[in-house]
């Protein structure tokens, strides 16, 4: 009696998510999107809150780009993909410049003494003179 009642669940679910799949289908949403989504909420419980419109224009976003980048000729696909690669290596290089920056201002902060007062350059120093 309670392995009947399982299966009658299993196949309840199995209709509800066919259901879904079919709907998704009509409104005009790529599997692929659709599969992340499963993916996400079986992973993650569901519990995203809000972000899952702002993924969902990425990830189409994502693949219009990759559809564009089919429809090219190999000359100028070959050539974009040098373009993005340059890129990528500046934003790498940038982002290494930022860190280097951000570790030498903390040590000059952490280095500087505590008193606010500037080193010599003050009335005081020029009367002795």
């Amino acid at each position: 009696e309670g392995e009947e009642e399982d299966e009658e669940e299993e196949e309840d679910e199995d209709a509800a998510a066919f259901a879904a799949e079919v709907r998704a289908e009509a409104e005009g949403v790529p599997y692929s999107e659709l599969k992340a989504a499963k993916r996400r909420a079986a992973a993650g419980g569901g519990g995203g809150g809000g972000g899952g419109a702002e993924e969902a224009a990425a990830a189409r976003a994502a693949e219009e780009k990759e559809l564009a980048k089919m429809m090219m000729s190999r000359k100028k696909r070959r050539l974009y993909d040098r373009m993005q690669h340059g890129i990528q290596k500046k934003a790498v290089a940038a982002d290494a410049l930022r860190a280097k920056r951000a570790s030498l201002e903390a040590a000059a902060a952490s280095a500087k003494p505590p008193s606010g007062k500037a080193k010599g350059g003050g009335k005081s120093a020029r009367r002795k003179a």
